[in-house]
């Protein structure tokens, strides 16, 4: 009973520290201008400025975690995770799928 017990407070606790230390909608923001402003290549550019004049920025909030993507037109270009105030952001590469 004693483990179940100190095993649910455990819980609880680091449940209550992800909700009180996820990263915000500004935190997230940044994380993702920093991935723009660095492009890799040349279309990568044009990418990351079509995304900064006409990019649809979406915020998340999971209660535990965020979530923050920028997408030109239906496409992601930059998705971003965030939880213990850390953000981890990465650019989504776009495949071209070959019709098989």
């Amino acid at each position: 009973m004693f483990r179940l017990l100190s095993t649910l407070v455990l819980v609880a606790a680091v449940g209550a520290a992800a909700y009180f230390t996820r990263p915000g909608e500004v935190a997230m923001r940044e994380g993702a201008n920093a991935i723009l402003s660095d492009p890799q290549n040349v279309s990568q550019g044009l990418q990351g400025l079509g995304a900064t004049l006409t990019g649809d920025r979406v915020f998340a909030d999971y209660y535990v975690g965020t979530t923050y993507a920028v997408n030109l037109g239906d496409k992601p270009v930059v998705q971003c995770w965030g939880a213990f105030t850390k953000v981890n952001c990465a650019r989504k590469t776009t495949e071209s799928a070959a019709p098989k």
